[in-house]
């Protein structure tokens, strides 16, 4: 099952909706399509437990703009979140500009995973 394949509870056929999936990190990775990229955007918390990833942020609004798909993570495990955005297979470096430049603190930690390369 990959991200915006399948249904049932180990999938994420209902990208673009803002209630989070209690996966693992790990989960995300294996659950990855390769012939998509994505930016997945890590917050690990803080003393007062905020999310990153509020409903008002404006990368929602850049992200429905762009017909981006995503899909917050919850790792209860390790006690972060995530935001993963599945973006074409291309300009990934520009996109993760664009959407980094939308507010997110210069300290956020964030993860690139390009599009497979298909071999003829």
């Amino acid at each position: 099952m990959r991200f915006g394949e399948g249904k049932g509870e180990n999938s994420v056929a209902e990208l673009s909706n803002f209630i989070p999936l209690k996966k693992s990190f790990l989960w995300v990775k294996q659950h990855l399509d390769p012939s998509w990229s994505y930016i997945v955007i890590e917050n690990n918390g803080n003393s007062q437990g905020l999310s990153l990833f509020k409903m008002d942020h404006r990368v929602y609004a850049c992200l429905k703009q762009e017909n981006y798909t995503w899909q917050q993570v919850i790792d209860m495990d390790v006690s972060r979140e995530y935001l993963v955005i599945r973006i074409p297979p291309d300009n990934e470096e520009t996109r993760l500009g664009r959407i980094m430049g939308l507010g997110f603190p210069g300290n956020t930690v964030y993860y690139l995973y390009k599009a497979e390369e298909i071999r003829k």
